[in-house]
């Protein structure tokens, strides 16, 4: 397994992710007053924030070579499958798997992450330029749409966060790729 560290632009595309991802998910039951009320708007510009930044990742994972790449990722593979396998089996046996990043359970986890965290934009999205057409069939359908990621999202979280927490009760705290960041010499 390869020594790596993330880039500053990786860990301030997964603070925003969190950050915003998080406070947009809190804020929903804001959203359901009306289009021109403070809580609606309240989730809807944070939901559109996570959308900005998803996007972002999403273009950083196609255009680059770096650790963010998805060019050596590919979550429908039967390799990734495979790997996802025999991580589940290690688990199972009480062991924390070793694999490089995007490999394995972390890679499907990552991949389900973003897969829920588009959705949820590309829909939110939606709703907002819909805007103040509520009554319509597409925005009743798209607003059910976008409810089904309301379950995502806890679902992933629980994978990724409790992912990190063991390993890091496992003595590997891999968190610390994410949030530690180099102290600049003056």
């Amino acid at each position: 397994m390869k020594k790596y560290e993330y880039p500053t632009y990786a860990k301030l595309i997964h603070l925003g992710l969190a950050v915003f991802g998080i406070t947009a998910y809190l804020t929903s039951e804001f959203a359901n007053d009306d289009v021109t009320s403070i809580g609606y708007l309240l989730h809807s510009y944070l939901g559109l924030s996570v959308a900005a930044i998803i996007i972002s990742r999403l273009v950083v994972g196609v255009a680059t070579q770096g650790p963010l790449s998805f060019k050596d990722w590919s979550p429908f593979s039967i390799k990734q499958w495979q790997l996802s396998l025999d991580d589940f089996r290690s688990l199972l046996s009480l062991k924390i798997p070793e694999r490089d990043r995007h490999q394995g359970l972390s890679g499907i986890t990552q991949a389900f992450g973003l897969f829920v965290f588009t959705w949820m934009s590309l829909t939110g999205f939606s709703l907002f330029m819909l805007g103040s057409n509520t009554g319509s069939k597409a925005f009743e359908f798209i607003e059910e749409v976008h409810e089904v990621g309301e379950t995502l999202i806890p679902l992933y979280l629980f994978l990724h966060v409790g992912a990190v927490a063991l390993h890091m009760l496992c003595g590997k705290p891999i968190w610390k790729k994410m949030f530690k960041f180099k102290k600049r010499k003056m």
